[in-house]
């Protein structure tokens, strides 16, 4: 920011917070930055998200972004929330991907959604200029298939937080893979819960219960 103020000398600059989905753990801060001077906090919802950014077919477009010293390119990856994001800063080579994976156990409520998110994903590896895939959370140990308890707060033996572009497609086809077989479905590095996969998310459920009593 600062090398941009020197370039584009200006008082202060415009603060944009914007959700990468609507989900609560993702936008309980944002009441913090309202009536922040030169600032704007988009809507969670849908409309507001489409009407500020001025897109006409999310989440299938891409946006670029220009912030200065860098060009953001944003991509809609629906399939846990309507409103899931991913970006790729042009700056630093971090693809940011949210939600939409990580080694953890992935929620994917529609299938074809993921499947058409990971595609854009990977187009946006395409580039060239993916140095890492960052994600937002990890739930699985470096141990094959072993995932920590729901509200673990220590996690020996975790992976590191930037997952590497082979990940990234094994991931794609692990997707593949199961697209025909819904239910909790357990790879080395991630967990897919297709579809309602309800006695899979009772016992994740009753994991975090006893993790709570544990720590009380």
């Amino acid at each position: 920011m600062a090398t941009w103020l020197r370039s584009h000398p200006r008082t202060s600059y415009a603060l944009v917070v914007a959700p990468s989905r609507g989900h609560h753990g993702h936008v309980a801060g944002d009441v913090q930055f309202e009536g922040r001077p030169d600032g704007t906090v988009v809507g969670k919802d849908r409309s507001s998200v489409m009407m500020f950014f001025a897109l006409t077919n999310c989440p299938d477009e891409v946006l670029r972004l220009d912030l200065g010293g860098g060009v953001q390119q944003i991509t809609g990856t629906a399939s846990h929330h309507v409103l899931s994001s991913s970006v790729l800063d042009g700056w630093s080579g971090f693809l940011l991907t949210g939600d939409v994976l990580y080694p953890g156990r992935l929620c994917i409520q529609d299938m074809a959604a993921f499947a058409c998110s990971l595609d854009r994903i990977l187009g946006l590896v395409a580039s060239g200029r993916v140095r890492h895939v960052m994600d937002a959370h990890i739930e699985m140990s470096r141990t094959a298939r072993w995932d920590y308890p729901p509200g673990a707060t220590c996690q020996h033996d975790e992976p590191s937080l930037q997952m590497s572009i082979e990940q990234l497609r094994g991931l794609g086809d692990g997707a593949v893979s199961i697209a025909n077989c819904p239910g909790a479905h357990v790879l080395d590095e991630f967990a897919m819960f297709h579809g309602p996969c309800r006695p899979a998310i009772a016992h994740q459920r009753a994991r975090d219960l006893w993790g709570s009593l544990c720590r009380s």
